[in-house]
């Protein structure tokens, strides 16, 4: 069994789809802040309705463990990647000011 998200080249665009307006603008800078804008705020989303499916489970409002579960690993799995690609970003940045001028 294949996970054709994780194999396919969009698989981040599957994860976080972007607007088409987006996509098409000709500054890469406006265009890369613009994505990080967006992918933060969906996991912001995410990490919230797993706050909220918690508290349904606990107070009993009918959710299942099973999908309290997957709401709490989807935004732990989008939360780590936002982190990577902090990450990433920061040292690209620091080894850009390393570069000698």
């Amino acid at each position: 069994m294949e996970i054709s998200a994780l194999t396919k080249v969009d698989g981040l665009a599957q994860a976080f789809p972007a607007k088409e307006a987006q996509a098409t603008q000709a500054n890469p800078t406006v265009g890369f802040g613009s994505f990080l804008e967006e992918m933060v705020s969906k996991v912001n989303e995410q990490q919230a309705t797993a706050d909220k499916s918690i508290q349904a489970m606990a107070t009993g409002e009918g959710k299942g463990l099973h999908e309290v579960m997957l709401a709490v690993e989807k935004a732990n799995i989008s939360f780590q990647l936002l982190t990577q690609v902090r990450n990433k970003a920061v040292e690209a940045y620091q080894e850009i000011m390393r570069m000698p001028v």
